[in-house]
């Protein structure tokens, strides 16, 4: 919107005004997209649209924004308790976009930012923009009805890769503001500190009655299309990279309803050039002249310049004649002739449709909701966190649903017929618990301290822990080996519930120590992804086991069991790794990786402990290979 918006002193002669009007007027247009638009600027166009709307249909228009955190339940609706006794404690409300259905009044939509929309509020914009029926299957409610939205959209064209095509294609009008940006920054923002200016918004007239009867009027009056319409309407949408029908039809809609605006009984090519203009469409023709005279730019690039200075005689007089004396200076003078050129480039309108352009920032699937990896719905699970109002019977909070109905017995007594004073429960008083989000997966490290002297392990674990950190899994870190081991004869276990907790990066970098109970190591290992994963309670559905080892354990299971050792040791420590990591091999569910130190001696063990855990071997480069590279 132009300044003359913002002063209330609206005009169909400015262009965004006009197009406002023409959504107004024609339903199919109803559906727009400005780009690069400020709050306050989408504010304004959003009451000038509430006005023109009301103007054309008769009716107050309802107004309605959509965020960042709209769910299903919100845009579509859902069965929620009703706190009047004597009806029904559950009853179906409606969402916003489904509020009302068949003879509701007209909703303006809202979205501040498009790229910003919640998943299911972009996916509700796509089935619900242009479309004639809207059908609802939800939670036991059938309905149809027809759709009687408006669409205001902002978007930040640089960003406009963010956004999925299938939803950009449905906003069949688009407007820009970036040329109307002529106000002073600095001026805006001591206006906006100035203390007498807070709480003051820019509030807009009445729509002035020009404009109202031009609406009315427009209302009434259907203009023909011509061919030589329809056959200029190609002329501008045939050659784009990307070939829409709704452009097309945008167009064609965008310049009967000028048409219409303008009185006329039917709709010329030259409404097409005049709606072309409104949304920066260029011609066939002119598209190519460009082309051909960037093409001639670098044969005779000295005739060529002064042509876009034309507009401004008084500059071409010097920069046609600095080149002659000498052509060392032209790269000089070819650097300094762009800048004049933005004065005139302000007037033309930017390109409406930047997708076609605009670098991929969104994902494959944009418009297609996660799934679920392991559960197909939530389960009242994890560690109780608090309670909270409840919206169905799951998970109730007993006590604090009693302690709310006992505050009221009293009144409720009274005012019911209860003879045997019974405590009389309302939906109002039913609460649930609140529990914190539960880890599906799980990140189990046995880390053997004594091998990691000689290789660069910490970059070979890391890709485990950003997988960790990723999918928010629980992790169990078991230290074979550690310095700070209560009994060095044992391995010893580090619960937490994410990657984040301090004990964990703590007991990672831990130092060596003297003995290598590797066998103890890989039995808490095992005890722990059986609790896991074989637990009725338990929510781990998958585990990754990532064992840093040399294999070298020097500790039998029995002696890290008793406290004490019984030379000789021999290999003993060592096969009874091998039998523990076989027992580990039979688990589902299990996803292990052996990290291979590459020990200069006994090379072999790793590969063996791998063989038995069933794992996938991964080399750890040496440090001094590291540090060569």
């Amino acid at each position: 919107m132009s300044d003359s918006a913002k002063s209330s002193q609206l005009s169909l002669t400015d262009a965004f005004t006009r197009s406002l009007a023409c959504a107004a007027i024609s339903p199919g247009l109803r559906n727009i997209l400005v780009f690069d638009a400020s709050p306050e600027t989408l504010r304004l166009a959003a009451q000038t649209a509430t006005q023109m709307l009301e103007v054309i249909t008769g009716y107050p228009v309802v107004s309605v924004t959509l965020g960042t955190f709209e769910a299903e339940d919100e845009l579509w609706g859902s069965l929620g308790l009703c706190g009047k006794p004597g009806e029904q404690p559950f009853q179906w409300k409606q969402g916003l976009l489904a509020a009302g259905q068949n003879n509701s009044q007209l909703r303006l939509v809202v979205i501040p930012d498009l790229t910003k929309l919640s998943l299911a509020a972009a996916r509700a914009c796509v089935v619900l923009m242009g479309a004639d029926v809207a059908h609802l299957e939800r939670h036991g409610q059938q309905a149809n009805w027809q759709p009687n939205l408006c669409w205001l959209a902002g978007c930040a064209s640089d960003e406009v890769g963010v956004v999925s095509p299938h939803l950009l294609d449905r906003f069949a009008l688009r407007l820009s503001e970036q040329s109307t940006k002529t106000t002073d920054r600095v001026a805006e923002i001591l206006e906006l500190i100035d203390e007498r200016e807070l709480g003051k918004e820019t509030e807009l007239e009445s729509l002035p009655i020009e404009i109202r009867d031009h609406l009315q009027k427009a209302l009434l009056l259907c203009s023909a299309i011509t061919v030589q319409a329809t056959a200029r309407i190609l002329d501008y949408t045939s050659t784009l990279e990307v070939y829409s029908p709704r452009r097309e039809i945008a167009l064609g809609r965008l310049a009967q309803a000028n048409a219409r605006l303008e009185g006329a009984a039917e709709m010329m090519a030259a409404h097409v050039d005049a709606a072309a203009r409104m949304i920066g469409l260029k011609p066939v023709a002119k598209q190519t002249e460009d082309s051909s005279k960037v093409g001639s730019e670098p044969v005779t690039p000295q005739p060529d310049l002064p042509k876009p200075t034309e507009a401004t005689p008084t500059s071409t007089s010097p920069l046609t004649d600095k080149p002659e004396p000498s052509t060392v200076r032209e790269p000089v003078y070819e650097s300094d002739k762009p800048e004049p050129q933005p004065t005139t480039q302000l007037t033309v309108p930017l390109n409406p449709y930047p997708e076609d352009e605009a670098p991929v920032e969104r994902e494959a699937a944009s418009l297609r909701l996660p799934p679920r990896r392991f559960r197909t719905s939530a389960a009242a699970r994890g560690p109780i966190v608090g309670v909270e109002k409840a919206a169905t019977f799951q998970d109730l909070a007993l006590v604090r649903t009693l302690l709310e109905a006992a505050k009221f017995q009293s009144i409720r007594q009274q005012s019911t017929a209860n003879g045997n004073r019974r405590l009389v429960l309302s939906p109002t008083d039913l609460h649930c618990y609140r529990r914190a989000p539960v880890a599906e997966q799980m990140l189990m490290l046995v880390l053997d301290h004594t091998c990691l002297r000689d290789c660069n392990w910490q970059e070979e674990l890391l890709p485990y822990l950003s997988w960790a950190y990723v999918e928010r899994a629980s992790v169990c870190l078991i230290q074979v080996g550690a310095v700070d081991a209560q009994h060095e004869l044992r391995a010893e276990r580090v619960m937490a519930q994410s990657i984040l907790v301090p004990r964990i990066s703590a007991g990672i970098e831990a130092g060596r120590g003297k003995a290598t109970p590797l066998a103890h190591g890989l039995d808490l290992a095992l005890q722990t992804l059986r609790h896991a994963l074989q637990h009725g309670l338990s929510t781990v559905q998958q585990a990754v086991l990532v064992v840093i080892s040399d294999g070298r354990g020097n500790v039998p299971l029995e002696a890290s069991l008793l406290g004490r050792i019984a030379p000789p040791v021999g290999r003993k420590g060592f096969e009874d790794a091998l039998q523990v990591a076989e027992r580990i091999r039979g688990l589902d569910g299990v996803k292990a990786v052996l990290l291979n130190p590459q020990p200069k001696q006994y090379a072999d063990l790793p590969l063996e402990l791998a063989e038995a855990i069933g794992a996938t071997v991964v080399l750890i480069p040496p440090l001094e290979a590291v540090e060569v590279e």
